[in-house]
């Protein structure tokens, strides 16, 4: 059912002719929140958790289909429905409204957000909430039997006051190539981690190209340059960039060369997979943009919010073994992380034990089943994309060998969005304190 089109804190009872199976699977109530509370919708199949979700102004009542989810919607007014590019519409038979919605889902697979991944901010609304739901207790739902999901857009990149570049530089790259930048007015990021320690710095605005891997909502609307994983040099060029920066992992190499030789300044970063190594990458960066004062005090946020989160960590007794799986079902990848996947780092901060470092694997291992039946995790760590390229927590726990651990019987699944997990930038810290969270939460719930 959906409970919605309330007035004065009164929710009233709609019928909705489907509800597509993969929600009902997957959450058990999703509270849409209105930052002006016109009203809202509790869409409560089966079993799960809850989930709220951000609206400028919602009005009356909507229906997820599918493995969708409202996000930032402009305006929901009763009757209407938010869809996804290949579930067929579904609408809900109360008959108020024009039938629109104007909303930007996260991108095309977007999932439901469990209402642990939420930021502080969101208990204050929460506490309004359990006043008006009946039944809603003071402590937030449990997600036992769903994937806790970490999503990049609950933590906001901390953002510098727009430097004055001081040009020109010259700064030696991880490749041990020289790299002089005499203008840094139109920056292209080949990397992620690279674009958010740039947006860091306060020069967004500079940007003018990214990478397919660069997905800050910030940069949606930038150029992509890159056909998959690979540079287009002709796509670069055809910007007209005063520097172009990315890491030693950047390619194919044919095109940094081209573009080198075409004249333009590229910078290759070092990659990063410790907590140690993250501060060399931001002062390289900022040096070679000409904001070096910047870059150290990026790197004085980033050392103080890890710092806070190792002393959020301290307050947890339990030490969980995890699994952080890389896996991509249409491609049949399937890789246990080890030492020096950068996960073990992070579960490390995070007061857990990486069971593929611990057991001696190196990073990226081939999974089998008999190698992950005898590590046996606690819990499965693996990426938002990765999860659901197998079918969701279902078909991740339906993999050979990972439905006989302890993980699998508990149903302990914790996905991270793909361009937060192994960044390694500005928001490492935040992240390691909710990932301590949530696994504390695991234990706490065996």
């Amino acid at each position: 059912m959906i409970l919605g089109c309330g007035r004065a804190g009164v929710l009233t009872e709609v019928e909705v002719e489907t509800v597509v199976e993969t929600v009902v699977e997957t959450v058990d109530a999703t509270v849409l929140d209105a930052t002006v509370l016109g009203g809202f919708v509790v869409v409560a199949p089966a079993r799960g958790s809850a989930s709220v979700v951000e609206t400028t102004t919602l009005v009356g009542t909507a229906t997820l289909v599918g493995t969708a989810s409202l996000v930032d919607s402009t305006s929901v007014d009763c009757g209407a429905v938010s869809t996804v590019p290949q579930p067929p519409t579904t609408t809900s038979n109360h008959a108020a409204g024009n039938q629109r919605l104007s909303t930007r889902l996260r991108r095309a697979s977007a999932r439901l957000i469990p209402l642990e991944a939420m930021s502080r901010r969101w208990l204050l609304v929460g506490s309004l909430l359990m006043g008006v739901v009946t039944g809603c207790g003071s402590t937030p739902v449990e997600t036992d039997g769903v994937a806790r999901f970490i999503l990049s857009q609950d933590y906001p990149l901390p953002t510098l006051a727009a430097p004055e570049p001081s040009l020109p530089t010259s700064v030696t790259g991880a490749d041990g190539v020289v790299v002089k930048v005499t203008d840094s007015s139109r920056i292209i990021v080949l990397n992620q981690a690279i674009a958010e320690i740039v947006v860091s710095l306060g020069l967004q605005n500079l940007i003018i190209g990214r990478d397919a891997t660069t997905t800050l909502d910030s940069l949606a609307d930038i150029a992509e340059v890159s056909s998959g994983h690979d540079i287009s040099a002709e796509r670069v060029l055809s910007l007209r960039p005063s520097v172009v920066i990315g890491d030693t992992r950047t390619g194919p190499r044919e095109a940094i060369e081209q573009l080198r030789s075409a004249g333009v300044p590229v910078l290759l970063a070092p990659e990063v997979w410790s907590l140690s190594a993250l501060p060399q990458r931001v002062s390289m960066i900022a040096e070679a943009l000409g904001v070096p004062s910047a870059g150290q005090a990026l790197i004085e946020v980033s050392e103080q919010a890890v710092a806070q989160a190792l002393q959020d960590v301290a307050a947890y007794t339990s030490v969980p073994r995890v699994a952080f799986l890389y896996v991509r079902g249409s491609a049949s990848v399937y890789l246990l992380g080890g030492s020096g996947s950068g996960a073990d780092e992070l579960l490390a901060a995070a007061g857990a034990i990486d069971i593929g470092a611990a057991n001696g694997l190196p990073a990226f291992t081939p999974l089998t089943a008999e190698a992950i039946v005898q590590v046996d995790p606690d819990v499965l760590l693996v990426m938002t994309r990765g999860l659901d390229s197998v079918g969701g927590i279902d078909g991740l726990l339906a993999l050979p060998g990972i439905s006989s651990t302890r993980a699998a019987k508990s149903r302990a699944v914790i996905a991270v969005d793909d361009d937060l997990l192994l960044s390694f930038g500005p928001r490492t810290g935040a992240l390691i304190s909710r990932l301590a969270e949530l696994l504390d939460m695991y234990s706490s719930d065996t």
